[in-house]
């Protein structure tokens, strides 16, 4: 394995059209989705309640776009679980990994 590279498993996923709620879905789940992209872009309104639930890691761009950076881990994992679960945003809520049933080779 070369210097700067990290053996990670590679899964696939989709956003879904509309929000989805359900821990069903994510009851196998290691928190891949919250721990493998740099950052998840919210709306205004999102940007605002996560602030109130003490984000730390948000982010405001010139362009008017608001993030919530989750590199190496969002800042609501507890354990493998979403800390705010009830309060994540639409795009965790439409985000589904098509790999949860699928065995790696």
């Amino acid at each position: 394995m070369g210097l700067f590279q990290r053996n990670r498993k590679k899964l696939h996923g989709i956003l879904l059209d509309h929000p989805e709620d359900g821990n069903e879905r994510c009851a196998s789940c290691d928190a891949s989705c919250c721990q493998g992209f740099p950052s998840v872009e919210l709306t205004a309104e999102e940007y605002a309640g996560l602030q109130q639930l003490g984000a730390k890691r948000l982010e405001f761009t010139l362009n008017g776009h608001y993030y919530l950076m989750i590199e190496l881990g969002c800042e609501f994992l507890v354990g493998n679980r979403c800390g705010i679960y009830h309060h994540r945003p639409a795009i965790c809520r439409r985000f589904t990994c098509t790999d949860l049933n699928k065995k790696e080779p």
